[in-house]
């Protein structure tokens, strides 16, 4: 590799590889896997299918119930379009939003494993938003 030489890398952005390359060349490119986003947002969407939908609130009593999984599904897609478009912040926003709607006094266990999985993608994101090209 010529010291003048264009490299770009194209990595998962784990934690261990996200320095590489910066060490092998100061002045790569460095974007993110874009099979890696997919997976986990994947992945998360088929954890909020299995979620139930919570119950009606009394004090709005003509309100019907929310769908927690429709909901879920929908801002999980949000978040992949935000992210296919380069928009980090509005991502992050929605995901924060999510993690809110989720977090609810007695979750079950299907929406406490969601919401660590949402948890840890938001690092994820986070830690990567350089990456992310728009």
């Amino acid at each position: 590799m010529q010291s003048n030489q264009h490299v770009t890398f194209i990595t998962d952005g784990g934690e261990d590889i996200r320095d590489l390359p910066l060490y092998l060349n100061p002045q790569a490119e460095h974007l993110l896997d874009w099979f890696h986003v997919t997976m986990r947002i994947t992945v998360m969407g088929n954890m909020a299918k299995g979620l139930r939908s919570a119950p009606p609130d009394p004090d709005l009593p003509r309100s019907p119930p929310i769908d927690l999984p429709a909901r879920a599904g929908e801002e999980l897609q949000r978040v992949k379009w935000f992210l296919w478009h380069g928009n980090v912040f509005r991502a992050r926003r929605v995901i924060d939003d999510l993690v809110i709607d989720l977090d609810t006094e007695n979750p079950g266990p299907q929406q406490r494993k969601l919401l660590k999985a949402l948890a840890e993608f938001a690092t994820y994101i986070r830690a990567n938003a350089g990456c992310i090209p728009n």
